[in-house]
C-alpha cells in the first residue's frame, strides 16, 4: 500500500523546479494550453500524467524483475530465465485527483509483485 508522505517546506522548490521543466518543453506547454481551461481540465490533466507516470513505473520494475527492457531480443536471450512478459490488466486506484486506472504488467511465471501499486490496494495518496 502507498504510504502518506509529510509535506516538507522544500516540496515548494521542487514543485517550482518541475513547472520550470514542463514549461521548457513545448509540447507539454501547448498541452496545458489547450487542456488547462477550467479547474475540472486541469484535474485530468493531472490525472492523466499521474496514470502515464505510474503506467511507466510499473513497467520499469517489470524490466528490472525479468532483467531485460520490453522489446530487447537480445537482452531477453541473454537474461537466461524462462520467465517473460505476459501482458498486462488494467486496475483502477482512487487517488487526491480522483480515480486512476493504470495497466498493471504480468509475467508468465506469475512472481511480479508491484510496489508502487501493491496488489490489493484501492487507495493511492501519496507516492513514494
Amino acid at each position: 500500500m502507498a504510504t502518506v508522505a509529510r509535506r516538507d517546506p522544500a516540496d515548494k522548490a521542487k514543485i517550482d523546479a518541475i513547472e520550470k521543466k514542463l514549461i521548457a518543453k513545448p509540447e507539454i506547454a501547448k498541452l496545458i494550453d489547450d487542456l488547462g481551461t477550467s479547474t475540472t481540465d486541469a484535474n485530468d490533466l493531472v490525472r492523466g500524467m499521474l496514470q502515464a507516470w505510474i503506467t511507466r513505473g510499473l513497467n520499469a520494475e517489470m524490466d528490472a524483475h525479468i532483467g531485460y527492457e520490453s522489446g530487447d531480443r537480445s537482452g531477453k536471450a541473454t537474461a537466461g530465465t524462462d520467465n517473460h512478459r505476459n501482458g498486462s490488466y488494467s486496475k483502477t486506484v482512487d487517488s487526491n485527483y480522483g480515480p486512476v486506472t493504470v495497466d498493471v504488467p504480468r509475467d508468465r511465471a506469475g512472481t511480479f509483485l508491484p510496489t508502487m501499486v501493491p496488489k490489493g490496494s484501492r487507495r493511492l495518496t501519496d507516492v513514494e
